[in-house]
């Protein structure tokens, strides 16, 4: 008899690169002795709902040009009611669509790793008289948007116990939710990458104190006058900038004549855990992927603002477990940088916070296979209970 493979759908949106990077950081953790067939959906963009299937583009839009626009939204729609309003409409627009997607994929389970795409999945689940669990992992560290706790998911696996409490105050029972850390790809958290090796393979200088520089998948905020900054008051480090989607800003750099030799500048990488293990130092906006991963690494983080409410929390975060610092201005951030090149030369420690949860994509891929193959129900504690996991009672 053939084992036929178990399927999972990871529904996603990509606004951003966080929910993909998520997705993906969670299907490598996966055992490959057990691996099921995995596949990745932009779920909003399947609906083809005006707005909603032109969501990635117009949400980077808007975060490099007017970001007023990606608050307002939040503000106007943080409330579970107007979520759920919301969906119902959309869900009657787009539902013929929906169903199609998820009947051409037919999956065991469903992961949500975006907050909107949980309520249509849940109407769709209900609709359809399918079975499949809903399992969502959020990825916003400190300040929900109130669509994270859409109710309907059947587990809600959370990356911090700031996002844990949250979840509980709009009304998730903490019987449903689990503290597991957040979903950095197992290459961050695998055999790390020697300094000097990361440098040799991206080609750069191997005894030069290096600065990285990242305005997350978007390439959003105030970077060229960041960078401006770091060649005039850092003009003895080497500096890596990666501007992700942002190709007017990749342009501009590249065709600069001026530009000089000690900078580098890349676009959307897939090689991240190169570049953060080939640094020093690590300027970023308050985006939880990035936070994570330097976290992961073992590198410094100067936070320079955050790209939406949503990213708020992260600050504090950041600040209150002595990860790094949070500036705004780029000439006093090139004075702290500064600082840590002369600390790093007399071998002083740099990096020194409380026990962070580093392996969470390889403990929510357990719960995942847990759930997938039966072992508890759904209502029940999907692993048993460690006590680095927090779960509510």
């Amino acid at each position: 008899m053939i084992d036929i493979p178990k399927k999972i759908m990871f529904a996603i949106s990509d606004t951003g690169g966080g929910h993909r990077s998520a997705a993906t950081a969670i299907i490598a953790a996966l055992d490959p002795n057990n691996s099921p067939q995995c596949s990745i959906v932009d779920f909003l963009r399947a609906t083809g709902f005006p707005g909603l299937k032109q969501a990635p583009e117009i949400y980077d839009y808007c975060s490099i040009n007017h970001l007023w626009l990606n608050n307002l939204f939040f503000q106007k729609t943080n409330s579970i009611n107007r979520i759920n309003a919301l969906t119902r409409m959309i869900y009657f627009q787009c539902r013929q669509q929906l169903e199609r997607e998820l009947k051409n994929i037919e999956p065991d389970m469903v992961v949500a790793v975006h907050p909107l795409v949980i309520g249509l999945l849940r109407m769709v689940r209900k609709n359809s008289n399918a079975t499949w669990p809903i399992i969502t992992v959020v990825t916003d560290l400190v300040t929900l948007h109130a669509s994270w706790a859409t109710p309907g998911a059947d587990l809600y696996l959370v990356p911090t116990q700031e996002a844990f409490h949250s979840l509980v105050k709009y009304g998730v029972p903490g019987s449903r939710i689990i503290f597991t850390g957040f979903p950095v790809h197992p290459k961050f958290t695998g055999s790390q990458v020697i300094q000097s090796e990361a440098r040799t393979k991206l080609n750069i200088e191997l005894d030069r104190f290096t600065v990285l520089m990242t305005g997350g998948g978007v390439g959003a905020g105030n970077m060229r006058e960041w960078i401006n900054t770091l060649e005039q008051e850092c003009c003895d480090k080497q500096i890596l900038i990666i501007t992700g989607n942002n190709k007017q800003l990749y342009n501009e750099l590249m065709n600069d004549q001026n530009r000089s030799d000690r900078l580098r500048v890349y676009g959307f990488v897939s090689n991240m855990e190169t570049l953060m293990s080939a640094s020093d130092v690590i300027i970023s906006k308050a985006g939880p992927g990035t936070i994570m991963e330097g976290i992961t690494i073992k590198r410094p983080l100067i936070i320079t603002e955050a790209v939406g409410i949503q990213e708020t929390g992260n600050i504090d975060y950041t600040i209150k477990r002595q990860l790094g610092y949070y500036c705004p201005i780029p000439t006093a951030a090139c004075k702290i940088i500064n600082e840590i090149a002369t600390k790093v030369r007399n071998d002083d420690r740099l990096y020194n916070h409380e026990e962070i949860i580093t392996n969470g994509s390889m403990r929510i891929a357990d719960i995942i296979l847990a759930q997938l193959n039966g072992i508890g129900s759904i209502n029940q504690p999907p692993i048993e209970e460690h006590n680095t996991i927090f779960r509510g009672a």
